[in-house]
């Protein structure tokens, strides 16, 4: 992953846009009804497949450290079943951009 990337004025003024959108709060937790703290924000279909996506409101959501971790496999970054439900919950998004 480009580190530069993430370093980027852009980028960090768009990560500190989605956290205040998302309250600051954990979308995954969010599901199970729990409150808690995000720490990072996270690309739905990620950013080696799908560039052209880093920047799109919509394949982003904040995420605690702990939930990220269980978006992909750390070992292989192949997406978890918990990453597919983001993916597919976004799959019109993902299709209306792709068809354009």
């Amino acid at each position: 992953m480009n580190h530069e990337f993430y370093k980027s004025k852009r980028w960090q003024m768009k990560r500190e846009k989605i956290l205040r959108r998302d309250q600051y709060e954990c979308q995954e937790s969010k599901r199970y009804g729990k409150t808690i703290p995000a720490e990072m924000v996270h690309h739905i279909y990620p950013v080696t497949d799908y560039p052209e996506l880093r920047f799109q409101d919509w394949n982003l959501i904040s995420l605690s450290n702990k939930a990220h971790n269980t978006m992909h496999n750390r070992d292989t970054n192949e997406v978890t079943g918990r990453g597919l439900y983001w993916q597919n919950k976004r799959k019109r998004e993902f299709k209306n951009l792709k068809n354009k």
